[in-house]
C-alpha cells in the first residue's frame, strides 16, 4: 500500500515506474474538477472510473480487495475516509472475481489503518491490501475521485 499526495516525492518515484506514468500524467492534470464521470481507459490495459458520491457512514461501507489490478484511489475534491489490513485478518463474504475483479469480505472489527485522503492525496491498493473505501471522516460529503485500475502483471 502507498499512500501520498500527487506533489510528494512518493508519486514522483511512483511516476518513473512505466505502468504508472499514465495514471500520474491524468491526476497531475489542472481540470480533474471538470473531468467526465464515468469509466474511460488510459491505455489498452489501463482503466478508470470518475466518481461523485456521499461519503457513507461505516455501517454502509464494505471491505474489498482485488487479485488482478491495483486500485489508485485518488481524491479530487471532498473528504474520504478509507479502512485498510491485510487480507488475510478477513474473511470472504462475496466472491465477484470473474465479475469485476472483487473480493467482498465481512465487517471486520480487528486492527486496521485509517486513512483520511483529501483533494490532491491517492492511495495504492495492492492485491494483498482489503480496503473499505468511501466513508465520511465525520459528516457526509459530497466527493469527487478517480479510481485507476492497473493490472498487477504490468508492475510486477
Amino acid at each position: 500500500m502507498f499512500l501520498a499526495n500527487k506533489n510528494d516525492s512518493t508519486a514522483k518515484f511512483l511516476a518513473t515506474v512505466p505502468a504508472f506514468k499514465p495514471v500520474f500524467e491524468l491526476l497531475n492534470r489542472d481540470d480533474l474538477d471538470n473531468f467526465p464521470l464515468g469509466r474511460f481507459d488510459l491505455t489498452d490495459q489501463i482503466f478508470g472510473v470518475a466518481q461523485e458520491f456521499d461519503s457513507l457512514p461505516d455501517a454502509k461501507g464494505r471491505w474489498e480487495s482485488h487479485q488482478k489490478n491495483i486500485d489508485i484511489q485518488f481524491v479530487v475534491s471532498g473528504t474520504e475516509l478509507i479502512k485498510a489490513a491485510h487480507l488475510d485478518q478477513l474473511t470472504v463474504a462475496e466472491d465477484a472475481l470473474q465479475k469485476n475483479d472483487a473480493l467482498y469480505y465481512d465487517d471486520f472489527k480487528g486492527n486496521y489503518s485509517r486513512i483520511i485522503l483529501r483533494p490532491g492525496d491517492f492511495g495504492i491498493f495492492l492485491p494483498e491490501d482489503a480496503h473499505k473505501p468511501c466513508l465520511q471522516v465525520e459528516d457526509s460529503v459530497k466527493v469527487k475521485k478517480i479510481v485507476v485500475k492497473v493490472p498487477y502483471s504490468l508492475v510486477f
